[in-house]
């Protein structure tokens, strides 16, 4: 388990929490406005029936005198509660005219505001309220309708209600509260997963680990099974691919690129098994029609390793390494840097190994021979900038694992070829 998945798993729970706990404070502040907003509703609701009943009748709605001093009486402090008080109240006959109206140090933005905006007069006997916040004061204007004691409509009752200081460090307290709690359940919960999510972590990453191996155990066990049918051993697919890596090291291919080239590599002649034996080992050099089918191994190779996304990366090399630097190759006659560098990797190692290995129809040659005779395609066969960095480095891979027809390529292959896979 890499540093990499702690870090990354921390911090996505860590903003996990963050979220949550900004959504929870969220929600806990509304809850909270809300809760307050319908107790203060239900106070002047309360106080508005209250008012109701002392009215003499509804006739008496229309008294100033009688309405402003029951207005002033709920202005003076009688119906306080430690939620706050009426700073203004004003009374309005059915015909919504305005009766009588008191005000006791409501601010002058407040009223302001109040004055600006046209009254939402209650319908179907509905309270209505909207908040105002000014200079860090929470204010809730309210219109309520008013009945008679027979239930007949005696007019409205709009009031302005300041919540107290008290209430609303009490309303912060609750929300700070509340969220600090969140985060405390959030972190014991996130600590309580990690764990947990650690243990599945390492168990799918065995799973996929495993499963990779298999793939890549698929991949060379097919491999083998190609070269085995064309040379009588599997060990040349070890052998190429050892080369070809250790010059994409020395090149400095991406870790990802070298991956591609190793399934390339395994599977570069994986099209010959469509190619007939009396073509594929023939002892002697082939005519032009059984050069022909025999070119086809190309296509046939990129067919197969073109239905799996997996292996698609591997087509550079299963395509390309029959391509020539001056474009005399095939399938498609491409040149110069126009050919997939891993295939004029390979190119180099494939030809290399081929003239140091033996094979039904030849002898093994020396490795100082093979690379004189490769010297002659330098520029036209192959890259020559490559050729130069393999020649000086190819003879210490040579004496590793170099004509070997035994296990030795195949475990120095998985050694430092796998890390490339399970590392990535």
């Amino acid at each position: 388990m890499n540093m990499s998945l702690h870090r990354r798993l921390a911090l996505r729970l860590g903003l996990g929490a963050l979220v949550v706990s900004l959504l929870a404070g969220a929600a806990t502040l509304y809850i909270e406005a809300e809760r307050v907003d319908d107790t203060i509703l239900s106070l002047a609701t309360q106080e508005a029936a209250a008012f109701a009943e002392r009215s003499p009748g509804s006739q008496s709605v229309e008294k100033e005198a009688t309405v402003e001093a029951l207005l002033k009486d709920l202005l003076s402090g009688h119906q306080t509660s430690h939620l706050g008080h009426f700073l203004m109240a004003e009374v309005y006959d059915p015909a919504r005219h305005e009766v009588a109206q008191v005000s006791q140090g409501l601010p002058d933005v407040v009223e302001h505001q109040v004055d600006t905006n046209a009254h939402r007069f209650p319908k179907h006997n509905q309270p209505w309220y909207r908040k105002i916040i000014s200079d860090e004061q929470v204010y809730l204007q309210v219109l309520i309708p008013l009945a008679t004691a027979d239930g007949q409509p005696a007019g409205t009752f709009e009031g302005v209600y300041h919540v107290s200081a008290e209430e609303v460090e009490a309303i912060s307290s609750r929300v700070t509260g509340t969220v600090i709690l969140v985060v405390l359940v959030v972190i014991l919960t996130t600590l309580a997963l990690y764990p947990i999510i650690i243990t599945l972590n390492r168990e799918q990453d065995k799973l996929s680990k495993e499963l990779l191996k298999a793939n890549l155990d698929t991949l060379a066990v097919l491999g083998s099974a190609i070269a085995k049918r064309d040379s009588d051993t599997h060990a040349h697919n070890f052998r190429v691919t050892l080369y070809a890596l250790g010059l994409a090291e020395r090149t400095g291919q991406k870790p990802a690129d070298i991956c591609e080239l190793i399934k390339g590599s395994w599977l570069h002649d994986v099209g010959k098994i469509a190619i007939s034996d009396s073509i594929l080992l023939k002892p002697g050099k082939l005519d032009e029609a059984e050069f022909t089918i025999m070119k086809t191994h190309v296509q046939h190779g990129l067919d197969i390793v073109g239905q799996y996304d997996w292996l698609k990366g591997a087509a550079e090399v299963v395509g390309g390494h029959h391509e020539k630097w001056d474009g005399s190759g095939y399938p498609h006659g491409i040149s110069g840097e126009a050919i997939p560098l891993n295939a004029r990797i390979f190119a180099l190692a494939d030809v290399f190994d081929a003239l140091t290995s033996r094979r039904p129809y030849k002898d093994a040659l020396s490795p100082e021979t093979a690379l004189e005779i490769m010297a002659k395609g330098r520029g036209s066969h192959f890259d020559p900038t490559l050729f130069d960095l393999f020649t000086a480095n190819v003879m210490a891979d040579y004496q590793q694992f170099g004509g070997r027809e035994d296990d030795r390529a195949r475990v120095l292959l998985m050694k430092r070829g796998h890390p490339y896979f399970f590392e990535a």
